[in-house]
């Protein structure tokens, strides 16, 4: 009875010590989803990582501080959708030619860059519903008296940046000007300072709310006639949106799920009113709840 006793005394020292190591384990983490399955924490405890691409050279809607950190408008309604649907974001900076092919190689998941929903780039990507609808303008000298037409700009040119629906609605519509083409709008401003080009053809917000707003913008002004999306919306679109790879539909479900939320409970409202004050009205004027 007395080695029995022992035994059973020997045995309940060891199992305190077994439960007593268990205890001391650390608690297992929770690691992100792996950036390139952007949608994978969805339906788990595990959170969503997103990574969204854009074109930093967009003053004020993408662009780069002194810091060489991409910040702006749509960087900022990014985080506030990723906020709404409890995911983390991270922000890739991808000059505007090489954006579709950097999504489709998977660089990242999302493309927040100011991207008008067009027809034909519906089928290279899917579009989220809008998070912007602003028409486009031109800026040139100020007291310059051009006729936004044709026969207006014959034998001016127009900057534009390559391979926007600027670009092509010019291409299609001012055949008797000379478009000339620059990797971004900030060099078709250096163009039009230097009198290189006549106007900049650009969206209106990024004009008056960018270069209007700059040291550069004195002896400058952005002429009074805009061109709506709806003049050819085949060509200019039908707004601005975010670009997921085609068939991304749960990670495309999310992101509209935080896009709607923040239409409704006024935080798309309140960034666009301290990033534009009251020329927000003219960023998502269509919808209801702005």
């Amino acid at each position: 009875m007395k080695n029995t006793m022992t035994t059973m005394k020997v045995a309940a020292i060891a199992l305190v010590g077994v439960l007593g190591l268990a205890a001391c384990q650390p608690a297992p983490k929770k690691t992100a989803a792996p950036a390139g399955d952007a949608a994978a924490g969805a339906g788990n405890a595990q959170p969503l990582v997103i990574r969204f691409g854009t074109d930093a050279t967009y003053e004020p809607f993408e662009y780069t501080n002194d810091k060489g950190e991409v910040i702006g408008f749509d960087i900022d309604t990014a985080k506030l959708i990723c906020e709404e649907i409890k995911a983390q974001c991270t922000f890739v900076n991808q000059a505007w030619d090489g954006i579709i092919p950097g999504l489709q190689a998977k660089k990242y998941d999302v493309i927040m860059s100011s991207m008008a929903i067009t027809p034909e780039r519906k089928q290279s990507v899917d579009f989220s519903n809008k998070t912007s609808d602003t028409p486009n303008a031109f800026l040139a000298k100020e007291g310059a008296n051009f006729e936004v037409s044709d026969a207006g700009f014959k034998g001016k040119s127009i900057a534009v940046q390559h391979g926007t629906v600027q670009d092509f609605y010019a291409t299609k519509y001012y055949p008797s000007a000379k478009v000339k083409r620059y990797k971004t709008t900030e060099e078709g401003y250096a163009e039009l300072i230097s009198g290189r080009a006549d106007v900049v053809f650009s969206d209106a917000m990024i004009l008056s709310e960018g270069f209007m707003k700059s040291p550069q913008a004195k002896g400058f002004a952005i002429l009074p006639t805009t061109i709506p999306n709806s003049a050819d919306s085949a060509v200019l679109g039908d707004g601005v949106g975010m670009a997921v790879r085609k068939g991304d539909k749960e990670l495309l479900d999310q992101l509209n799920k935080g896009l709607d939320a923040i239409l409704k409970n006024g935080k798309y409202k309140a960034l666009a009113t301290k990033y534009f004050g009251d020329n927000a009205k003219y960023l998502y004027s269509n919808d209801a709840n702005f």
